[in-house]
Order: C-alpha cells, then sequence, then structure tokens
C-alpha cells in the first residue's frame, strides 16, 4: 500500500515516487542527487520512498526531511539543470541488447548447435577446440562481459551519487568490445579451415583488451569523482574487474600460443596446462566475484533480507582470492612439475567453497523478503547452482578414482584419470546455473524498473525459468551419465536447446520492453 501524496504532510515512506513527482516535479533535484538521474523516465520508477532510499543507501529520515523543506520551493529551472545526460542515462541498453544478441548466436546458440554435434557423434572430441573456444570466448565476453559494463556504467555512478565519467567514451567501448568479439570468435570459430585469419582474431583480441581496459578507468575515475569511499562489496567488484583484465590479456596470449603451435603433441601439452587455469580465472575470479559484490548489495537493499556483515564479507575476499590464484597455479604446477601439486589446487577448491558457504549463510537467502517479485526466483536458483558446482568440484576425486574404477572402469575416463564429462559438468553448472541465471534475473528486475514499469504486474517469467533450469540440470546430469552409458549423449544434446529457447523467452520479454 502507498500513501496518497496530496501535500506537505502526506510525504512518507510509501509515497510512490511517480505520484510525488507529477503533483511536486521541482522535487525531482533532491531524487536526482540520491541517484535515480533520470531512472523510470519522467515520473520516475513505480518505487516508494522506502526502497528507493534503501536500494540508494539514503537515510530514509534524512530524504523525507530534504523533499518536505523542498516541497514549497517551485524552482523549475533547478529541475532543468538537474537533467541527466541523456546517453548515461541509457547507456545500459545497447550493452544489454548487444549481450542478448551474442548470447543468441555466438555465444548459447552457437554451444548449443557444437553439443548437437557431440551428442550425434558419441564424442566429446568431435568437434574441434577452436569451435568450442570461440564459443567459450564469446560468452566470458559478449554475454557476461557486456552485461557487466553496461550494469556498472549504469547502477555503479547512482550508487556513489554521482555521474558517470565520460560517458560518451564509454558507450565507444560497446563498439570497441563488439568489434573485439565479432573478430576474435568469428576468426576462431573458422580457424582449422582458415588459418590466415589468425591475424584478425589477434586483433579482436587487442580490441577487448582496451575496451576493458578503457572501461576499468572510466569505474575508477566515476568513483574518484564521487569522493565517496569504497564500500566493502566494492571490493569484491575491483578485485572482479582487476581478474577481467588480466584474463584478457592472458586469452589473448593464450589463444596466439595455441593457435601457432608447431605440432598436436605441443598444442595438447599446451591446453592441458594452460587453458583450464584461464576458465578458473574468468569463472571465479572475474565473474563469481563481480556477482557476490553485486549481490552484497542486492539482497539486503533491494529484497529487505538480512545485512551481511562487512568484516565477513572482506575477510572471505581475501580467502577466495588467494584460492583463485591457487587453483589456477596449482593446475600450472601440477602440469609441469609432477601430480603431487594437485595438493594446492584441491585445497584451494577446498578453500573456496567453504568460504563460499560461510559468506552466503549470513545473508539467509532463505528468509522470507520484504521485496518479492519474478526476479528472486531466479536469484536464489543461481545460488543453488553454484553450491551445486562446488559440492562437484570438492567431490571430484571421489568421482575419478572410486566411483568411476568401480562402476565404469573400462571407460576412458577411468583410462586417462581425468574425466572430461564430469569437469565439464562443474564448469556448466556455474556458468549457465549461476552466471547466466544471475544475470537473467537481475536484468528482469532492473530493466523494468528503469523504464518506470511495475515489476509486479509483468510476466514471470515462468517458462525462462523452468527451461533453463531443466536445460541446466539435464546437461548436467547426463553429460556425467556419458562416462557409463552413450545414451547420456543424446539427452544432454537437447539441454542446450532447452536453456536456448528460455534464454530466448527472456530476451524477446527484455527487449520489448
Amino acid at each position: 500500500m502507498s500513501d496518497t501524496f496530496d501535500g506537505r504532510q502526506a510525504i512518507g515512506p510509501r509515497t510512490l515516487i511517480p505520484d510525488l513527482l507529477r503533483s511536486a516535479p521541482h522535487l525531482r533535484p533532491i531524487l536526482d542527487r540520491y541517484g535515480l538521474r533520470g531512472c523510470g523516465g519522467e515520473h520516475g520508477p513505480m518505487e516508494s520512498l522506502d526502497f528507493f532510499a534503501r536500494a540508494h543507501e539514503v537515510p530514509l529520515r534524512q530524504l523525507l526531511s530534504e523533499l518536505k523543506q523542498a516541497m514549497d520551493t517551485a524552482d523549475t529551472s533547478a529541475t532543468r539543470a538537474s537533467s541527466p545526460d541523456t546517453i548515461a542515462d541509457t547507456i545500459y541498453l545497447p550493452f544489454f541488447k548487444s549481450g542478448i544478441v551474442v548470447v543468441l548466436t555466438l555465444g548459447a546458440a552457437w554451444g548449443a548447435y557444437l553439443l548437437l554435434r557431440i551428442a550425434f557423434l558419441k564424442s566429446f572430441t568431435a568437434v574441434s577446440l577452436n569451435e568450442v573456444n570461440a564459443h567459450g570466448h564469446a560468452q566470458i565476453f559478449g554475454w557476461v562481459g557486456l552485461f557487466v559494463m553496461g550494469f556498472a556504467y549504469q547502477a555503479f555512478p547512482r550508487s556513489k551519487h554521482t555521474s558517470l565519467a565520460h560517458p560518451r567514451i564509454a558507450l565507444a567501448t560497446l563498439w570497441i568490445m563488439l568489434a573485439g568479439i565479432i573478430a576474435r570468435s568469428g576468426a576462431q570459430a573458422f580457424l582449422d579451415s582458415r588459418p590466415y585469419l589468425l591475424p584478425v582474431g589477434m586483433a579482436g583480441s587487442c580490441l577487448e583488451i582496451a575496451a576493458i581496459c578503457i572501461f576499468v578507468w572510466l569505474i575508477w575515475k566515476t568513483l574518484n569523482a564521487s569522493g565517496k569511499p569504497l564500500a566493502f562489496y566494492d571490493y569484491y567488484i575491483f578485485s572482479a574487474l582487476g581478474w577481467f583484465v588480466i584474463q584478457a590479456v592472458y586469452e589473448a596470449v593464450y589463444f596466439m600460443n595455441a593457435a601457432t603451435a608447431p605440432s598436436r603433441d605441443i598444442l595438447l601439452a599446451l591446453v592441458s596446462t594452460w587453458q583450464a587455469p584461464l576458465r578458473d580465472l574468468q569463472i571465479h575470479g572475474f565473474a563469481m566475484l563481480m556477482i557476490l559484490g553485486v549481490s552484497q548489495r542486492l539482497f539486503h537493499n533491494f529484497y529487505g533480507l538480512p545485512a551481511p556483515q562487512p568484516w565477513r564479507s572482506l575477510i572471505v575476499l581475501i580467502l577466495l582470492n588467494i584460492a583463485i590464484a591457487g587453483e589456477a597455479t596449482g593446475v600450472v604446477l601440477m602440469r609441469t612439475n609432477g601430480h603431487a601439486w594437485a595438493a594446492l589446487w584441491y585445497g584451494a577448491i577446498v578453500l573456496m567453497a567453504f568460504s563460499l558457504a560461510y559468506l552466503v549463510w549470513g545473508w539467509r537467502l532463505h528468509n522470507r523478503s520484504e521485496e518479492s517479485d519474478r526476479s528472486l526466483k531466479f536469484l536464489r536458483m543461481a545460488y543453488i547452482w553454484l553450491f551445486i558446482s562446488m559440492a562437484m568440484s570438492v567431490l571430484l576425486p571421489v568421482y575419478q578414482f572410486v566411483l568411476l574404477r568401480a562402476w565404469a572402469p573400462d571407460s576412458q575416463a577411468a583410462q586417462i584419470g581425468f574425466s572430461h564429462a564430469y569437469y565439464g559438468a562443474i564448469r556448466h553448472a556455474i556458468t549457465v546455473g549461476f552466471i547466466s541465471l544471475m544475470i537473467v534475473g537481475v536484468a528482469a528486475k532492473v530493466v523494468p524498473t528503469l523504464k518506470g514499469l511495475d515489476v509486479r504486474r509483468l510476466p514471470g517469467l515462468w517458462a525462462s525459468f523452468v527451461l533453463l533450469n531443466l536445460g541446466c540440470a539435464t546437461r548436467v546430469g547426463f553429460q556425467i551419465l556419458t562416462d557409463f552409458h552413450d545414451m547420456g549423449f543424446a539427452i544432454a544434446g537437447i539441454s542446450g536447446l532447452l536453456e536456448v529457447l528460455g534464454l530466448a523467452i527472456w530476451g524477446l520479454h527484455l527487449w520489448r520492453i
């Protein structure tokens, strides 16, 4: 229920922003100062002042006091002067739309096509390394990267009650990044038959590195302009940005070396040593830390769940960064100096799993939320998938050295001492189950709000929710089954179609609003 606005005394916690601004547009500069800045259009989003204060971390009593004091001052010129830059105001839109296009072409759709080929030929080596990595690259840089950049450009300045630094340069990073993704993933997908495309792919990598470095610089400039200190969850975001830059440079070097490997034996040694650490930096270092940082602001401020404890959060961040560096280093040392170094990798995985459990348990995601809407089911389910992937990682030695030897001793995975199927299932659980569900859920919350729509009156997106989770569960479960029986290939093969359909329904809905 909201307070109907009809005068000074009626301004209260439940007053809706559109009602307030229709009756008193001269109050807009006060809300703009605390981060409204064009959100929701002329009359703002369908939010109460209580929600706005919590979401923008403004003391509610202070906000209400300022609004009431300004009620008698109808300064329309101040309203015009506070109008936000239109580029900064809508900059998230082209990033989000581009991310949707990438995931439904070079990203998830291309991955679904590759999975069908694997299912038909009943072998994970049925598609080339370059094809698989072109898909993975588009997912990290195009799907995750573009959504992170668009969301950061829109949300970070508002969280610091300031304006985005150099919005025109920020918009230019979209086109630089897109050109890089198309050149890099497009060239790599056809590199086996057209090796002359290597310079195109390398040029794409250079463009991506440039776009990412400019992006990080702009976020830092925005922070400095605000004059505000970093909040505890901001350290997660800046840690993730650091890993974002590192992995971009790492992948460019790795791509060049893999593409120019003089023999297949050298290529296989290169891949077995350096590809897994790259994915660890991308998935755990960049994507996971970014999501953890955003979550610690989102769940409490937007849904009224318990506030995270800053000291606990910062301790866990240190442990997670140690674990990320440890798992990446452990794989390299294991491949180059012997299997005894596997203990470093496994210790890092255990440290990561328990640190995450310690952190997230304090959020009480299972509690009843004050603001429940369609996005919350995606976010809660995403964290279930995160812990499924962590549990599978911790249990990998049990699977590899106990279950496989007992139930499938003649399988290739048992013979070589490594299950590509199980390891790939772990990756899928976190990339689609955790990362993609978080992107879908956050976008389903943020975009309607920024467009001034009441999220509670929009479709629940249950079809997307069911299809994405069913597809992910099918892929994870039946991919593991391929170690024991070939029928797992056929069922796992259709999982990509389910996921792409779920993403397409969500993407079309988001695009239309």
